[in-house]
């Protein structure tokens, strides 16, 4: 063979490679560079929504946390306004208040009134009122840690009466006290 059909051959032969080449280029690399593409697609929009997502969880946290201080709110104000007119429960709490302030409650008379009906539509119908006249004996000191600790106290106490009358001659410092407080509960 001459040399400059040797040469022709391998250009040729050359030329034959190229062209496997590119049909091999276009048959098998192709395909997978189409799937390559949509797989990254793909992840860029799971990655796009997995984004939104974290914003809304973002967004939402807030509202859960606030909506969980809001439950403990009406715990608080169920237990300062309860549902129900309680009347053991104000009781109790009128006998704690005055025997860890030092007064001997003598008697209580109880007094329970109609329910107002509330100005606007609710949950519920109006409130109530528990009218509570206690008659006492003790020092004024012991009155006024009474009156501090129902002013402060987790159920709503409201002053309505106070009477002073001395208890005897005998006894300088001991008063007799008529008191009357208000305590009010939610009508559902």
């Amino acid at each position: 063979m001459k040399h400059s059909t040797k040469r022709i051959f391998s250009i040729f032969l050359s030329a034959i490679f190229i062209i496997a080449a590119l049909i091999i280029f276009a048959g098998f690399i192709k395909p997978a560079y189409k799937t390559i593409t949509e797989k990254r697609s793909e992840v860029m929009a799971r990655e796009k929504i997995l984004a939104e997502a974290e914003t809304a969880i973002s967004q939402v946290k807030p509202i859960l946390s606030d909506y969980q201080n809001l439950s403990e709110l009406q715990g608080k104000i169920s237990l300062s306004l309860p549902q129900d007119p309680s009347l053991a429960s104000a009781l109790y709490q009128l006998f704690y208040l005055g025997s860890n302030s030092g007064l001997s409650i003598e008697s209580i008379n109880v007094l329970e009134s109609p329910v107002s009906p509330s100005a606007e539509s609710g949950l519920f119908k109006g409130t109530g009122t528990l009218s509570f006249v206690l008659k006492t004996i003790g020092s004024y000191e012991a009155l006024e840690l009474f009156l501090a600790k129902a002013e402060t106290n987790l159920r709503i106490f409201d002053l309505e009466i106070l009477k002073i009358e001395k208890a005897g001659e005998k006894t300088p410092n001991i008063f007799n006290f008529n008191i009357g407080v208000n305590t009010y509960y939610l009508s559902s």
